[in-house]
């Protein structure tokens, strides 16, 4: 079961803000359940990237002993900006009932929305473009232009392969520092009407320090096809699924598998006996989950079905 994940480290930490992270994430299931660790200074984290490792051996009694060294180079991340800006106009805010009930109101809203972005972005811009650059991938063989879908199979280890968040923010009690532009007094926008202005902001980054913790299948084509066994023109084989899992040198310990829900029920009615579905609440998260060979398969709306290029 994957530990100390987005939507745990943040009502922990800002138990003020618990309905503003159930906004974010409640959508956003790759993102609630996201293993986080503090970034090691503010809105960067330091970290070594592994080179080589020379580990102890087995000897005789007064052996001579070998060498051991770990080589690496030291690299940053940088966590990424997650906010906007809001404004009502004078009129309409006091007709609501004033501004600040008025931006209350809309924040589950805007959240949930930003939620869904972020999720979309973790998948595609983090994971799945992570594994093109890296090598670490299959293609199940699908070649239709503009057809294609993705999964994805992610290893969780701190230091290496994790979500960060910035403790200075989460430090205060904050998952979102809400600010009130013009000290919450009215002031003329950019066409110069008159209204009332908040900004909010959080920074959340994604440590990608090690290529084998990410692997995945491309070209999943999920057109229905009456010629296949699996009645899809290019569904992945067990075998690749299984390759996947051990390419990321994935366990039920900390590992997830992630695809749209289209993926993962064509999965489920072509290899019934390999998939177990899990009921909604199974992992204190309303979402469907399922799992093989014990791996939690994290279905998320907010990857896209059936868009991708073919990748070469």
């Amino acid at each position: 079961m994957l530990k100390n994940v987005f939507r745990t480290v943040a009502v922990k930490k800002a138990s003020k803000q618990i309905q503003l992270v159930d906004a974010l994430t409640e959508e956003s299931p790759i993102l609630a359940m996201l293993p986080m660790q503090a970034s090691s200074d503010g809105l960067k984290n330091a970290y070594e990237k592994v080179i080589s490792i020379t580990g102890a051996k087995l000897l005789p009694l007064d052996g001579v002993l070998p060498t051991i060294n770990k080589e690496g180079t030291l690299s940053t991340t940088t966590l990424s900006l997650m906010g906007g800006q809001i404004e009502v106009g004078e009129d309409k805010a006091n007709e609501y009932g004033g501004h600040i009930k008025y931006f209350a109101d809309q924040m589950p809203l805007i959240l949930r929305e930003t939620g869904n972005a972020i999720e979309q972005s973790i998948f595609t811009n983090s994971f799945r473009d992570y594994c093109l650059t890296t090598g670490n991938f299959q293609s199940a063989g699908g070649a239709l232009a503009d057809k294609m879908n993705t999964m994805v199979c992610v290893k969780y280890t701190p230091g290496e392969t994790i979500g960060l968040y910035n403790e200075n923010g989460f430090g205060r009690g904050q998952v979102f520092d809400m600010l009130p532009l013009s000290g919450g007094a009215v002031y003329k926008d950019s066409n110069g009407v008159l209204v009332y202005g908040m900004r909010i902001k959080s920074h959340i980054g994604i440590q990608l320090a090690h290529e084998r913790n990410v692997s995945a299948i491309v070209n999943i084509d999920l057109t229905p096809d009456g010629t296949s066994d699996t009645g899809y023109k290019a569904l992945p084989t067990l075998a690749q699924i299984n390759k996947m899992i051990r390419d990321a040198r994935g366990n039920p310990a900390n590992t997830a598998i992630y695809c749209n829900h289209a993926v993962m029920d064509a999965i489920g009615e072509a290899y019934k006996g390999s998939m177990m579905s899990l009921p909604g609440d199974a992992r204190d998260f309303n979402t469907a989950l399922a799992e093989w060979k014990g791996i939690s398969i994290i279905p998320s709306y907010n990857i896209e079905e059936s868009t991708e290029e073919v990748v070469s």
